[in-house]
């Protein structure tokens, strides 16, 4: 291998010394003794699948890397990251080997047995991954009566809170947070980025198509700043999904969602064992819910009050000063960046809901959130389109749809936010006529009722009001005629 001298700016180096947690995911050393002289080598894995070794041996210290980026004359960071752990490790590289062929690193990093390696990420401020270890084959052993914990993928490391920022600021600043509360928010974003690992269950927090509007967002975010967890109220389209959404994105939080339904108990709420691979043996599986308790993040816990009172007492040690989640395999801490935020619908149409347990809402703060912000401007967000008259339209048909549920309870079903939605942009892809704009409100709106009926009085509602010329179907002809 060709060696050349290394020259990389010092400067250069010392920024990777904070940015190689981004790229670096394993080091591990070794020291052999050769002819009585100590050797150090220093291997490094990187995220990408890229790998590099370094020797320090007989006063000279060398580095050899390959990767498809540098040998294709691309830059990439990975001699940086090598040269700053280095540094760090007072033993400076002073040459290098970027050979273009990968068997020519292979070779070198094969000279010495991996078994003499020993994993030294964390003094580099790395998180040292679980060794893998091969198992001895073993002769087929009956389904385990005791369950054992399923082996998780490593959570991945720190996140960078700079990136996306800007936007996220100027959001905040639009929604009128003042700069104190800006400080704490960046503080805390910093926080939960260092922190609060990625898992293979978690979802990226991404920015939402529309964030939410409205003030509901400071107070929550007060109250996240404060550490507690929060339930939301609210009747479909008040955007419950879209502020959760939202402040995962403000706050960098990995995102686990999970959905209350009546068949859970506080054992099953927290995970179960489930049949390995192999299916002769069961490992106790956790649920997102209790992976987010303990690696960190944002989880959603939908549809709350679709448990059994008695099954929500897990949550009780939990968001108490204990902060200890009960499991089938022990007791384990609450993560210091895990943010619990439950949301429920209310009222008599929803069926099979039970009211909550009085000793959890007491631990949580409870937010009610009002139906909509401001329609028109959440649909034009949403779907793009503009035309006022028909935003106007939009709201006015929504608006007779609610009075004729406040008046006679029926529907319920086509009081849908998100239909309007799809509805607007259905219009502004094929056009504003008037065979668009029945195809768009019967298809997303009205159709949304199943009992033929409350189908029927909504469309009678919306031709007393705002859409006259809204036309009768057969369905509805037949009815009145008696015929069906």
């Amino acid at each position: 291998m060709k060696f050349s001298r290394n020259n990389l700016p010092g400067i250069v180096s010392a920024q990777y010394k904070e940015k190689m947690i981004d790229y670096v995911s394993r080091i591990k050393r070794a020291e052999v003794v050769d002819d009585g002289k100590v050797a150090s080598y220093v291997r490094i894995d990187y995220l990408d699948g890229s790998k590099s070794m370094w020797v320090s041996k007989d006063g000279q210290s060398d580095y050899v890397h390959y990767c498809e980026a540098f040998a294709g004359k691309r830059p990439c960071p990975h001699l940086a990251c090598g040269v700053a752990i280095s540094e760090m490790s007072s033993s400076k590289i002073e040459r290098f080997a970027l050979p273009k062929d990968p068997d020519e690193l292979n070779a070198f990093i094969s000279s010495v047995p991996s078994s003499q390696f020993h994993d030294v990420s964390d003094t580099f401020g790395i998180p040292a991954a679980p060794e893998e270890e091969e198992a001895p084959a073993a002769a087929p052993a009956p389904a385990s009566l005791v369950p054992t914990p399923a082996p998780a993928a490593a959570p991945i490391g720190k996140r960078d809170p700079k990136v996306g920022w800007k936007d996220i600021e100027n959001y905040l600043l639009g929604q009128g947070i003042d700069r104190r509360l800006l400080l704490r928010i960046v503080d805390k974003r910093k926080a939960v980025c260092d922190l609060a690992a990625t898992t293979p269950m978690s979802i990226e927090p991404v920015a939402p198509s529309t964030p939410y509007q409205g003030k509901m967002l400071e107070r929550a975010l007060r109250h996240i700043i404060m550490g507690k967890s929060l339930l939301l109220v609210g009747d479909k389209g008040a955007g419950k999904d879209t502020l959760i959404n939202t402040i995962a994105w403000v706050l960098g939080y990995p995102m686990y969602l999970q959905t209350g339904h009546k068949g859970y108990t506080s054992e099953t709420i927290i995970g179960e064992n489930m049949p390995t691979g192999n299916g002769l043996e069961v490992a106790f599986k956790y649920t997102a819910y209790a992976t987010c308790v303990m690696n960190g993040g944002l989880v959603h816990f939908a549809e709350l009050n679709m448990l059994m009172p008695d099954a929500t007492s897990i949550f009780h040690s939990v968001y108490d000063d204990n902060k200890q989640l009960s499991t089938p395999l022990g007791t384990v801490p609450c993560h210091q960046e895990h943010m619990f935020i439950a949301s429920i619908n209310v009222g008599e149409h929803y069926a099979g809901v039970k009211a909550l347990n009085a000793a959890l809402k007491d631990r949580l703060a409870v937010l009610h959130l009002p139906y909509t912000a401001d329609f028109k401007l959440l649909i034009e967000k949403k779907s793009g389109l503009t035309d006022r008259h028909v935003l106007q339209w939009l709201e006015d048909i929504k608006t007779q749809i609610d009075l004729l549920y406040a008046t006679e309870g029926a529907g319920d079903e086509s009081r849908t936010v998100r239909g309007y939605i799809d509805a607007a942009n259905y219009l502004k892809e094929f056009g504003i006529n008037d065979q668009t704009k029945i195809e768009a409100i019967e298809d997303f709106v009205i159709n949304k009722c199943e009992d033929r009926e409350e189908r029927f009085a909504v469309r009678n509602q919306l031709r007393m009001s705002v859409w006259k010329s809204l036309p009768k179907t057969k369905e509805e002809e037949d009815y009145e005629s008696g015929v069906a």
